[in-house]
């Protein structure tokens, strides 16, 4: 299949949510957000960015060449962002509202480590962050997920700056071989699940 990436937009949000909920189907994610109506409403307003795309993400996605009106895949990426340390914290503190048939706790404990370790280890260092990958299981075994990724690594060796991300079990053989390293602080929010971060030094010219 014959792929292109392109930028995706606020309205393209219910066909990414197409994908995250096919790829990421297994039981830790399943009980996170299991797919019913409000979790898809939320999760494409809230994390596909339905209303709208911040001035520091970027949304991209892959469509199938026969079929442009579906995603095979999609990549949202974080670029360096100018706002401090401290406006980020003070714009953190406010609760997330989860959806009602969400696992809130199981939400908070999974993202509230999430976040706390990557802040933790970036230290407010610019960085490209991968916030999220998803190849629909259609097109899986393509390398639509080394492409999505190699674009951010790409723009990340021209700006001379490292990537981090927070890697499901499925996704580290893919990082690990485009040149990400783990570092301390796995966990384990679900029995049989463990995540861990990865980060990928500055690439010498």
């Amino acid at each position: 299949m014959e792929s292109d990436i392109q930028f995706a937009q606020p309205t393209d949000a219910p066909k990414l949510a197409e994908v995250f909920f096919a790829a990421f189907s297994d039981r830790f994610n399943r009980t996170m957000f299991p797919d019913n109506p409000d979790v898809r409403a939320w999760f494409e307003k809230n994390i596909l960015c339905g209303e709208g795309i911040p001035d520091d993400q970027i949304m991209l996605m892959v469509t199938d060449s026969s079929n442009p009106d579906v995603v095979a895949a999609f990549a949202k990426w974080v670029r360096p962002s100018s706002v401090s340390c401290a406006d980020h914290d003070r714009q953190a503190e406010a609760p997330v509202e989860w959806p009602e048939s969400s696992d809130g706790d199981l939400c908070d404990r999974f993202f509230g480590t999430m976040d706390g370790h990557h802040k933790e280890i970036m230290k407010g260092r610019p960085h490209y962050y991968l916030d999220l990958l998803g190849v629909h299981p259609s097109y899986q075994g393509r390398g639509l997920a080394s492409k999505l990724l190699r674009w951010g690594l790409a723009r990340a060796d021209e700006e001379g700056v490292e990537v981090y991300l927070s890697s499901s079990p499925a996704g580290r053989p893919l990082y690990e071989r485009n040149g990400f390293q783990v570092l301390d602080g796995r966990f384990s929010p679900y029995p049989g699940y463990e995540q861990v971060n990865m980060i990928r030094p500055v690439q010498s010219q």
